[in-house]
């Protein structure tokens, strides 16, 4: 498919079967993540692949904000990947920390890479990191920047909502929506 039909295909899915991953699916989505670009090439990622269901129901509990219910799609997903990120390998992207862009650019690339080997995902950002992070073990010096279910869906994704292209487009500078 080309990437252009698959990005406008692709939606967040809350909703999974029970049917596992195969590891060389898995693989192509782990390698798409290790191919993305980086700030100087600095690489600041990790990841954690949790499939065993007692770790992901512990998850559930671990990454949940308390004034909200569960994230569905990690109770449900056979897959969660923890997306982890050094800091200190990092480049500043313009006046922010560049971790953030880097993992989300590997993120993307294996959501990307998932729906086009059929497998669905959603990106999790709401979580409590310091529960996550002892849940699993992961050195302080390091950041839960995501949390990435996957699965084969068991729902359709949500129609997108979109703004229109010349709402959200400048030419030249802000405000000049006719190109010159």
């Amino acid at each position: 498919m080309p990437v252009f039909d698959l990005i406008q295909e692709r939606g967040s899915i809350r909703k999974y079967k029970h049917t596992p991953i195969p590891s060389s699916d898995l693989q192509t989505i782990l390698e798409a993540a290790r191919r993305a670009q980086s700030a100087a090439n600095r690489q600041p990622w990790q990841f954690i692949v949790v499939t065993d269901k007692t770790l992901l129901e512990k998850l559930v509990d671990a990454a949940h904000w308390p004034d909200r219910p569960p994230q569905s799609s990690v109770s449900t997903a056979p897959t969660v990947i923890i997306c982890l990120a050094d800091p200190e390998m990092s480049r500043k992207v313009g006046p922010f920390d560049g971790f953030l862009t880097d993992l989300a650019i590997a993120i993307e690339n294996m959501a990307v890479t998932a729906w086009q080997v059929g497998i669905g995902s959603c990106w999790i950002g709401a979580f409590q990191e310091d529960n996550v992070k002892t849940l699993l073990n992961i050195p302080e010096k390091l950041r839960v920047v995501s949390l990435l279910t996957l699965g084969y869906a068991d729902e359709h994704p949500r129609p997108k909502n979109r703004k229109r292209l010349n709402d959200i487009i400048h030419y030249q500078q802000y405000g000049q929506k006719i190109p010159r």
